[in-house]
C-alpha cells in the first residue's frame, strides 16, 4: 500500500498514470469549503419538494402535513448529534426509493434503534443537504431535562451565600434559588453547545473527505510533495485522507501481481481460511476481505481509518457477505473487537521502499494484541533489496537537464534532486550490478524497535559501465506457516504452499515501482568492480510516515585495498 504521488521521469517501461493529491483538499485554510458552508441554502423537506429557510418552519411542516414530527422524536428518544444525521438519511433514502412517501400524511419508523446505530446513514442521500448542518446552538433546548432543584443546588453554599447578602425573606431565598437553577441550566447548554460544535466539525470534515473528493480533485492538479505537514495530528489526518479517494484504490487493485497474488494465496489455500477468524489490517475496499470470505472464513473484521470504508460497506453489501464481514471505521490501535484472538491477520501494508507510510507499525500492534498463538500473517515475510543502476536517459532527464534550459544554466534546480530519492520503473537491463539484502522482515517476530536500521552492502559490479545510482526493491512471500525465508531462497522459486512476488524491474509492473537514489556524479566502473558501504534508513523526524537516508559508499576497484578507496555520502529523503 502507497501514497499516490506523482513523477514525471521518463522511464522504456510504460507505467501506470499516476494519482496526484489537489492541495486544497488537506489544506487547511482552504476557502471553498467556508464558501460553500456560508452560502444560505434552503432546506428541502424530508418528504415533499416543498424548501424551507427556516429549520423549524421545516419540522412543523413534516409534523402537520405528513403527520411526522422529528422534533418530538428527536427529544423523546434523547438523540445525539450521529444518530439525527443517521434518521435524516434513513428517511431520506426511503423517499428516494418510494416515491409514494412524498405525498404522505403519515410516517412511522419501525426498529428505529437499529437505524440510528447503522453508520450505512452516515452517508448522505444529497450531498449538499444543509439540512444535515442545522443542528446549531439553537437545537439545544430541545435536550435541556427539567431537573429537580434540590439535584442542581448545593444547600450548604446556598446557606452561606444567603448569610453574606444577608439574605433573610422568602422571596428572597426563592429568587436566589431560580438563580442559581438558571446558572446551571445554563452551564449545561454550554457544554451540549461545545459538544455539538465539535460533533459537527467532525461530521463536516468526514463528508468532506468521502463525498466532495471528486470535486476538489478535478479543480487542483497540485501534488502531495507541495504539502506542509506541521504536527503529527495533520500526518496523520492527510495519510488517512489520501485513502478516501477513488483513484488510488483504483491504481491498487488494477496492480494484477499485488491484487492477484492475495488472491492466489487465500484461494490456493482454502483450507487454512476455512471456519477461522481473519482480521483485514486497513482493508480499503474490502478486496482481502472478501477474498478471504469466499474461502470459507467463518469471520472477517475489516478494519480501515479512512473514510473509505463507507464504500466498503457498500460493496461488502452489495456482494451479499454483510453476514461474514464485519467493518470498523478506526486505527487498528484504537478500534475492539469482539473477539480476544484471530486466526489470520492479512495486510496489504507495504509502502514505496518497503517502509514508507509507517504502517507496519500498525500491523505488529495488531499482531501483538490479536494474533491467536498459533496464528498466521498474510503476507508473512519481505525482504528489502538493493542494487546498482547505470540509466543515462533517466540521469540526463532529472539532472543534466538543467544545465542548459533555453541556453540558461539552472543549476540551483539540482540540489533537491540530489536528496530526493525518485519513485519510478527501471528497466531490467538497467542493472549493473546483483542484488543484495539489506533488510529482512519476518512478519511473525519483527520489532518495531527493528524499522529503523542501518544495512552494509557489497556490490559486484557486472560489466563495465557508469553507476548513476543504487535501487530499491522489495520482494514478498506468503507462507503457509510463517517460517522465516533463507536467504537462498529466490522470490522465483516454486515451493507448494507459497506464494510470492517481487516489485524489481526483473519482474512484472507494480504501483510500488522502484526507489532510485541518483548519484550527484557518474561513476565510471569496470566489470569487477566493487562497491562497499551501509545504508542508513530511518523514519523522519517530522513526520513518521516518510523516511530519511544516508548511504555511504566506496569504489574498490579490481585488485585495489579496500581501505584505500575513498568513501563518499549522501543524504536522500523520500516524502
Amino acid at each position: 500500500m502507497s501514497t499516490h504521488i506523482s513523477y514525471t521521469v521518463e522511464s522504456p517501461i510504460p507505467a501506470y498514470s499516476a494519482s496526484e493529491c489537489s492541495e486544497s483538499e488537506y489544506d487547511p485554510n482552504d476557502e471553498r469549503w467556508d464558501d460553500w458552508e456560508e452560502e444560505t441554502q434552503d432546506s428541502k423537506c424530508l418528504f415533499c419538494k416543498d424548501l424551507f429557510n427556516v429549520t423549524t418552519e421545516l419540522f412543523q411542516h413534516c409534523k402537520e402535513r405528513h403527520g411526522f414530527d422529528f422534533q418530538a422524536l428527536r427529544v423523546e428518544l434523547k438523540l445525539d448529534f450521529y444518530q439525527s444525521i443517521r434518521l435524516i438519511n434513513y428517511i431520506r433514502n426511503q423517499v428516494l426509493n418510494n416515491s409514494e412517501l412524498e405525498n404522505t400524511e403519515s410516517y412511522s419508523i419501525p426498529d428505529i434503534q437499529t437505524i440510528i446505530s447503522d453508520d450505512t446513514y452516515l452517508k448522505p442521500v444529497h450531498e449538499d443537504d444543509p439540512l444535515l448542518y442545522a443542528f446549531d446552538s439553537t437545537d439545544i433546548d430541545e435536550f435541556d431535562v427539567n431537573i429537580p432543584s434540590e439535584k442542581l443546588i448545593d444547600y450548604d453554599d446556598q446557606e452561606a451565600l444567603s448569610a453574606s447578602l444577608n439574605i433573610t425573606t422568602p422571596l428572597e431565598h426563592e429568587l436566589l434559588k431560580r438563580l442559581r437553577i438558571v446558572e446551571d441550566k445554563l452551564f449545561n447548554t454550554e457544554v451540549q453547545l461545545r459538544k455539538t460544535e465539535n460533533q459537527f466539525e467532525e461530521y463536516r470534515n468526514m463528508v468532506k473527505e468521502s463525498f466532495f473528493d471528486s470535486y476538489f480533485d478535478a479543480e487542483s492538479e497540485k501534488s502531495v510533495n507541495s504539502l506542509k505537514l506541521t504536527s503529527k495530528y495533520e500526518t496523520n489526518d492527510y495519510y488517512f485522507n489520501s485513502y478516501a479517494k477513488n483513484d488510488i484504490h483504483e491504481e491498487m487493485l488494477k496492480d494484477r501481481i499485488r491484487t492477484e497474488s492475495y488472491r492466489d494465496f487465500i484461494y490456493e489455500n482454502k483450507d487454512l481460511f476455512k471456519d477461522k477468524v481473519v482480521l483485514d489490517v486497513g482493508c480499503g475496499t474490502g478486496i482481502l476481505s472478501m477474498f478471504a470470505a469466499k474461502a470459507g472464513a467463518s469471520k472477517v473484521f475489516s478494519v480501515d481509518k479512512s473514510a473509505i470504508i463507507f464504500r466498503a460497506k457498500d460493496i461488502v453489501k452489495e456482494n451479499k457477505l454483510d453476514d461474514v464481514i464485519t467493518l470498523f471505521n478506526g486505527k487498528i490501535e484504537d478500534v475492539v473487537l469482539p473477539v480476544q484472538k484471530v486466526d489470520i491477520i492479512i495486510s496489504e501494508w507495504m509502502g514505496y521502499f518497503l517502509f514508507f507510510e509507517g504502517m507496519l507499525d500498525s500491523l505488529i500492534v495488531a499482531r501483538d494484541r490479536l494474533l491467536a498463538p498459533d496464528g498466521i500473517i498474510a503476507p508473512s515475510h519481505n525482504r528489502l533489496l538493493f542494487a546498482a543502476i547505470e540509466d543515462e536517459e533517466l540521469f540526463n532527464d532529472t539532472l543534466n537537464f538543467w544545465n542548459d534550459v533555453y541556453g540558461f544554466k539552472m543549476t540551483a534546480m539540482k540540489r533537491p534532486i540530489h536528496t530526493s530519492a525518485i519513485i519510478d520503473y527501471v528497466a531490467s537491463d538497467s542493472l549493473i550490478s546483483d542484488a543484495v539484502s539489506i533488510k529482512e522482515i519476518p512478519l511473525h517476530t519483527i520489532r518495531k524497535s527493528q524499522l529503523n536500521f542501518t544495512s552494509p552492502f557489497t556490490l559486484e559490479i557486472s560489466r563495465d559501465g557508469t553507476v548513476h545510482g543504487f535501487l530499491g526493491y522489495f520482494d514478498t512471500w506468503f507462507t503457509r506457516d510463517g517460517h522465516c525465508i533463507s536467504l537462498s531462497q529466490n522470490v522465483n522459486d516454486k515451493i507448494d504452499g507459497v506464494t510470492s512476488f517481487t516489485t524489481g524491474p526483473q519482474g512484472g509492473i507494480t504501483h510500488w515501482r522502484q526507489t532510485i537514489f541518483l548519484l550527484e556524479h557518474g561513476i565510471h566502473v569496470k566489470k569487477g568492480t566493487m562497491i562497499i558501504g551501509t545504508i542508513d534508513c530511518h523514519k523522519s523526524i517530522e513526520n513518521y510516515r516518510d523516511l530519511d537516508f544516508e548511504i555511504c559508499y566506496s569504489i574498490v576497484k579490481v585488485g585495489e585495498d579496500p581501505k584505500c578507496a575513498i568513501t563518499h555520502k549522501q543524504n536522500f529523503y523520500l516524502r
